[in-house]
């Protein structure tokens, strides 16, 4: 049984980053069968370094890729081009997966929810509901704190 090369996440996230459109044009058939639009955007969604990257990140990749990816699935070329319509091409960032963070009670989630809401009164409520997984109480405090609130 032939052995499949498999494709190296890191260097489509520097595609990416680099706004490659051509790059799944590139890639050989066993390249191809590797690809996973759905591990770009869990990855792709979330970079290392300061808040207006991440936060142009998380809703640049929301509304060009997440919005309509499954509805493509089967067109995996169009998918890789909502990926890197995402990107900002402003150099190369250190991706981060995109889990979700257990908060340690409802209260708590409540809380967060509500401040990001106050933040952020035109996003939706799956988009705070989303962001609230990914922060914590201390990262929202330290946050309204570097942004001058209270």
């Amino acid at each position: 049984m032939a052995k499949t090369s498999k494709l190296d996440i890191f260097k489509m996230l520097g595609a990416v980053d680099r706004k490659e459109y051509t790059f799944y044009d590139n890639l050989s058939d066993d390249e191809r069968k590797g690809f996973s639009a759905f591990l770009g955007l869990k990855w792709g969604a979330n970079v290392s370094g300061n808040n207006l990257a991440q936060h142009y990140y998380l809703v640049s990749m929301n509304n060009y890729a997440n919005k309509h990816l499954f509805d493509i699935n089967k067109h995996p070329k169009l998918q890789w081009l909502t990926l890197v319509a995402g990107s900002p091409n402003f150099g190369e960032y250190r991706h981060e997966w995109l889990g979700t963070k257990k908060q340690s009670s409802s209260k708590v989630k409540n809380d967060i929810k509500k401040r990001l809401m106050e933040i952020y009164p035109l996003y939706k409520e799956e988009d705070i509901d989303v962001l609230g997984t990914m922060i914590t109480k201390k990262d929202l405090k330290k946050y309204t704190k570097e942004c001058g609130d209270k």
